[in-house]
């Protein structure tokens, strides 16, 4: 029985998609929270884009020029350590028309190279292209506004990189509170310290965010669909 059908008020657009009724231990979860873009796009605008989100790990970039890229949020994101060693996070959009500028999804390199006009930047996101007399004069790439546009907020704890859209936002110790301890035991299981190897795991389904979320901690279809 689906909420729709139970309570036919939540299949209205605006109408409540949680019911949990205590008195008749029900509670149900309308489906079109799972795949109504509108959900998501307003998930997005109150939560995603104002708290902090898990970007990667250092040792995924543990030399200096390494990149690798991300979706977070919506965004997409490169990566990276500069020549330096200091770790940014790009939005890796071409500030002059939008182009994604990295193509790859993980590499070293010492600059980066927008395909659609050739555009460069340096690992450390300054503009670097050098233009002839006549294309739109130097005064047009001053100031800082033809480099990559770099998150605004980004910060770590043991490691574990995290970003957030919101340049108001509390900082992320403060927003990880007693969440730390259960990174500190991830961090501290072995003396020589972590690191992230291998590959990664790749969903494309058909809803949003909450679904695999869910189906993460659905230990009932364990058994009938992993038995194998």
């Amino acid at each position: 029985m689906n909420v729709a059908a139970a309570y036919p008020e939540t299949a209205k657009p605006g109408a409540n998609m949680v019911v949990e009724d205590r008195e008749r231990h029900l509670f149900r979860v309308a489906r079109r929270a799972f795949t109504d873009p509108t959900v998501l796009e307003e998930e997005r605008r109150q939560i995603f884009d104002r708290c902090w989100l898990y970007l990667g790990h250092g040792s995924e970039i543990a030399n200096n020029c390494d990149f690798v890229t991300r979706t977070v949020g919506g965004r997409e994101l490169i990566f990276n350590r500069d020549r330096g060693g200091a770790v940014h996070a790009f939005l890796n959009t071409c500030p002059h028309r939008g182009a994604t500028v990295v193509r790859e999804s993980k590499g070293n390199a010492l600059s980066f190279r927008c395909f659609y006009h050739g555009w460069s930047f340096n690992v450390n996101g300054r503009f670097a292209s050098r233009f002839d007399e006549g294309n739109y004069g130097k005064d047009h790439y001053e100031g800082g506004c033809a480099d990559l546009q770099q998150v605004a907020r980004l910060e770590n704890y043991r490691d574990f990189w995290f970003v957030n859209f919101d340049a108001n936002a509390v900082s992320l110790a403060d927003y990880l509170a007693g969440a730390k301890d259960f990174i500190d035991m991830v961090a501290d299981q072995a003396e020589a310290g972590m690191e992230v190897i291998g590959g990664g795991q790749q969903y494309i389904i058909k809803a949003n965010w909450k679904l695999l979320a869910e189906n993460s901690v659905d230990a009932f279809h364990g058994f009938p669909t992993h038995s194998t």
